[in-house]
């Protein structure tokens, strides 16, 4: 039996396990409860994300047991489950943030230890960054791990994400002989492909902070394996996911220019502000993957063809979608404060 036929296996488990999940929240109350923070209306399941935390970590062992994608499996399942046990504690208890953060540096720290950090391609040459890197590279991660808990705020939208990167990934690399590695991201497309049938817009479950947590700590391993092997370069991740970076490090950066705690739930992203003004989350989950396979994935593309210009890829990349963040922000805030304000 073929690694492929692994996957539409994943898929269902994935898809059957969400299931189960959406059944036993509903018979245990265990709810996501709106508020006025909230994108949704209605009590949903929430920690759906276990089920494809579970089924990729067993599909995983299973595919890699008689080989390797180019790393110790199982060490990083470890890691894997240890950031997804701390987003469950969150979603239970409700950890503090210091707690959270430390958590994170550890994990990644231990990702880093495992990979190393790339080398990043500067227009003709690759630069070496060392210590340096790692201090710096920690600080990116554990953002990126935060910033993607933010995004997860609309129905499908992080889920399709996730999709949408390790697709990108797997065509924009087809050509190069890493079948294990395409593995990998095919394993994580079905899982979270069976947990979107029930997640996109109106949503039957959310993933929760063990599925955020999870998937984006899943995208820097699979992020590092690749560009610390030279099969892709960091450009090409900056690029697939600047929609996250983007709105996500823009209104962290409002929100503390204006004095407001950067770590409290809100609804000021300009996604949300979308959703709200578009009454729906399926557009705006449309919209971004408009944007992502009309404006991004080509970009991502000449940047593996071409890495030295892999910078000026990504700033162009990223200059539109600041613009318009930042005119959804100026234009949609003021209106959703009036109507705050009116109710």
């Amino acid at each position: 039996m073929t690694d492929y036929l692994f996957l539409p296996l994943t898929f269902l488990c994935s898809f059957l396990g969400t299931w189960l999940i959406i059944q036993l929240g509903k018979s245990q109350h265990w709810l996501d409860q709106p508020n006025s923070r909230s994108s949704h209306s209605i009590p949903t399941p929430t920690s759906g994300g276990v089920a494809f935390v579970l089924v990729f970590i067993i599909a995983s062992l299973l595919v890699f047991r008689a080989s390797s994608p180019g790393f110790n499996v199982v060490l990083v399942l470890i890691l894997c489950a240890c950031i997804a046990a701390l987003g469950l504690a969150d979603d239970i208890i409700k950890l503090g943030i210091s707690t959270r953060i430390l958590s994170q540096f550890l994990v990644v720290a231990g990702a880093l230890a495992i990979f190393g950090v790339p080398a990043i391609p500067l227009f003709d040459f690759y630069f070496e960054s060392g210590w340096v890197g790692y201090m710096l590279l920690t600080l990116i991660l554990i953002w990126f791990i935060n910033l993607f808990n933010f995004m997860d705020g609309l129905d499908g939208i992080a889920a399709s994400q996730v999709i949408f990167i390790c697709l990108s990934v797997y065509v924009v690399t087809s050509n190069d002989s890493n079948a294990e590695y395409h593995n990998l991201l095919l394993l994580l497309v079905a899982a979270v492909g069976g947990f979107l049938l029930f997640n996109v817009a109106p949503a039957r479950v959310f993933m929760g902070d063990i599925g955020s947590n999870f998937l984006a700590f899943v995208l820097i391993v699979a992020g590092l394996a690749s560009t610390t092997t030279g099969i892709t370069n960091v450009w090409v991740w900056s690029i697939l996911a600047s929609i996250f970076i983007v709105d996500a490090t823009y209104t962290l950066l409002a929100r503390m220019l204006r004095g407001e705690t950067w770590y409290f739930a809100h609804r000021t992203h300009a996604y949300q502000l979308a959703a709200v003004y578009l009454n729906s989350h399926g557009k705006v989950v449309i919209a971004v993957t408009l944007i992502n396979c009309g404006w991004l994935l080509p970009l991502a593309w000449w940047s593996h063809l071409e890495p030295q210009w892999g910078l000026a890829l990504t700033l162009f990349a990223w200059a539109p979608l600041i613009i318009v963040v930042g005119l959804i922000r100026h234009s949609l805030l003021d209106r959703q404060s009036d109507s705050q304000t009116e109710n």
